[in-house]
């Protein structure tokens, strides 16, 4: 991993391409620099100054980077470039020097791409991404966009050495262009960023904690205390800053007053203070820090106050408009899902990161008001995989996400076949699952399969060891899937119950194709899970008979759980061997979670039927997960008490 490319080679190819764009012949490090702007450790997204000299003129542009996700084997890494317009950066695995296997791989995920289109946007790498900003292949730009990039493979094949162009650091980068489109992550952070918004808002209050009536009109009445209380700290801080100013040989009446209460919201905001206009001495501006941390000191009940006043005025604010944004997004992402099934197509790898939003996003607040102002968009398709029904199915690679990953996504096609007895279902499924977590993430802003996340790298390590002690993968997946559904079912339970009224009050309009196949699939796991009821009963020897089976197959959950709990402690049941009575409860355990599954699934079935109008993101995140996960886990793999997430 050591020899692939860093966001540091990154940044000097681009000082490089900036290079030929001045017109710097031969790259000179005296003469080439590259310089970041913004802190590494405050931001995911650094800003660079580029500067190229050349004939006596001093050059300067600038450009940003963003690592996009997280490392995963097998696969990828993206970066996020803002260089004239916005790209896409991915670096393989493993690094690729072969030009027609380069290709190759810019093929195969065209070839998706075109299979999607034109109901799922997709960017997909080219070459002309990077090289029509490139001085040597301007003179072809004018061509149609495929007749462009034909005209560019042919040149970089009949003179390799311009092949140097698409390298970093000697392996081949595929390039991807998004032009103006909206990330699907910048958006959600924007939603629930926090910290800057209260900065800001502080800073901004200086004519509201100043008029009583305004003061009422932004938080509603009843706060006087308050109010008066802060004029009072405003008073003092006028007083300290006043003698500060005379200690330092100025006249107070200098600076107006307004000016010096701003300087109390902007420090009381832990933003810089504006003074280029007044001239004043270092050491006033190192006493003002001083003189308003003392006077701040003396008044933290009034600002502890003042700032929860902000918080919840901001946050009860920021809720409405949150609502509606994820309202849209998360219809639109039931289209999405609707559209890849329809296409037999599984991405396998869908997170924030991977996606965007699509269309006219020059003001995005109107932009996102209504979700038929756009769709959702996918740009990294390398995990992709199509499963129709007449072709062979294609091995895609064996990788996902943490948090948005199940165990199934690395394991090879057949042993999927094996263990859940049908491989497409299980590829867009995982898909399913990834759209719980975004879901989640989407109104939350937070992560929901954190600790679940972390055991993916468990089951790689054991599926390893697998292999080199030739041990049947089927039995890897199985027992490794009910340590990872424990996990997740917990979290999942404990995530949602802390949220479940925000998301109860996100309505979803869901068109009439999307109802039908959540119903659809719906009945299908219903009907898995009466399939596996009903050869649980019959595999059984401990209740025998067709009026024993049929009372079994009959008795809804909380009847099995009541004659569970019997055999546990032993009351009104018959005198049984110790070893058969225990093979007893593991059945009627495994019954009960079927059964408890089919009720789960069959309760919010008829919310998806036509008529109705009443979905949101509480049910449909709910029967996403039920759906995932009562098809991916089945009880007769293990003895031990089966995970729950009801």
């Amino acid at each position: 991993m050591s020899s692939l490319p860093d966001s540091n080679h990154i940044v000097h190819f681009f000082l490089d391409l900036y290079r030929l764009q001045i017109g710097l012949p031969e790259p000179d490090p005296r003469l080439m620099s590259a310089r970041a702007l913004t802190d590494p450790k405050n931001s995911r997204e650094i800003t660079y100054e580029l500067k190229v000299s050349h004939r006596g003129k001093n050059n300067v542009r600038r450009m940003s980077l963003c690592r996009l996700g997280d490392e995963v084997v097998s696969k990828s890494i993206c970066y996020k470039v803002i260089y004239d317009d916005l790209l896409v950066l991915k670096i393989p695995p493993e690094p690729v020097v072969d030009f027609d296997q380069y290709l190759q791989s810019i093929e195969l995920e065209r070839r998706i791409s075109n299979r999607l289109s034109p109901e799922v946007a997709c960017v997909s790498p080219s070459l002309t991404a990077i090289l029509k900003k490139n001085p040597e292949f301007r003179n072809d730009d004018d061509l149609p966009r495929d007749a462009y990039e034909n005209n560019i493979t042919h040149r970089l094949k009949q003179s390799p050495s311009l092949q140097q162009y698409l390298k970093i650091r000697g392996t081949f980068v595929l390039f991807m262009s998004l032009s103006k489109h909206l990330f699907f992550d910048q958006v959600i952070r924007k939603m629930h960023q926090q910290g800057e918004l209260l900065r800001n808002t502080i800073a901004g209050s200086l004519h509201t904690m100043n008029d009583i009536l305004a003061f009422e009109n932004a938080f509603g009445e009843g706060k006087d205390d308050l109010f008066f209380s802060f004029v009072n700290l405003q008073h003092h801080y006028l007083l300290g800053m006043d003698q500060l100013l005379q200690q330092h040989g100025k006249d107070s009446n200098d600076i107006p007053e307004y000016r010096k209460k701003q300087w109390m919201f902007d420090q009381l905001a832990g933003k810089n203070i504006d003074d280029e206009r007044y001239q004043l001495p270092e050491a006033f501006i190192l006493g003002r820090k001083r003189v308003g941390k003392r006077i701040f000191s003396q008044q933290k009940k009034v600002i502890t106050q003042f700032i929860q006043l902000i918080q919840s005025d901001i946050q009860n604010t920021r809720l409405n408009r949150n609502r509606n944004v994820a309202e849209g997004i998360i219809s639109n992402f039931a289209v999405l899902l609707f559209h890849l099934k329809e296409k037999d197509t599984a991405i396998r790898d869908l997170k924030p990161d991977n996606m965007f939003l699509v269309g006219d996003s020059d003001n995005p607040d109107i932009f996102l008001a209504s979700a038929e102002n756009y769709s959702l968009g996918l740009i990294d398709l390398e995990t992709s995989v199509n499963f129709h029904k007449t072709g062979a199915l294609e091995q895609p690679i064996l990788a996902g996400t943490p948090f948005f990953a199940t165990p199934s996504h690395i394991f090879e096609n057949h042993i999927l076949k094996e263990v859940f007895g049908d491989t497409p279902r299980t590829l867009y499924l995982q898909d399913w699952f990834a759209a719980v977590g975004i879901i989640y993430n989407v109104v939350t802003g937070k992560t929901l399969f954190e600790k679940t996340g972390q055991l993916l790298w468990e089951v790689v390590r054991v599926r390893s060891k697998a292999i080199t002690h030739d041990e049947p993968l089927e039995n890897v997946l199985k027992n490794t899937s009910w340590v990872f559904w424990h996990t997740a079912c917990a979290e999942f339970r404990e995530m949602m119950a802390s949220e479940q009224s925000v998301f109860k009050s996100i309505s979803l309009s869901l068109g009439a194709m999307e109802r039908d196949m959540l119903m659809k699939e719906t009945l299908a796991c219903e009907q898995l899970l009466q399939d596996q009821i009903e050869r649980c009963i019959l595999d059984q020897s401990f209740f025998q008979g067709e009026k024993a089976h049929r009372s079994l197959y009959m008795a809804g959950a909380e009847k099995i759980v009541a004659t569970l709990e019997k055999w546990h402690i032993g009351k009104n049941v018959p005198e049984t061997p110790a070893e058969i009575k225990t093979d007893i409860i593991i059945f009627l355990r495994g019954l009960a979670h079927l059964k408890k599954s089919h009720a789960a699934l069959a309760q919010l079935r008829p919310l998806f039927q036509e008529n109705n109008t009443e979905i949101t993101a509480q049910h449909l995140i709910v029967q996403l997960f039920h759906l995932v996960f009562f098809f991916m886990y089945r009880p007769e793999w293990s003895n031990r008490k089966h995970p729950e997430s009801f």
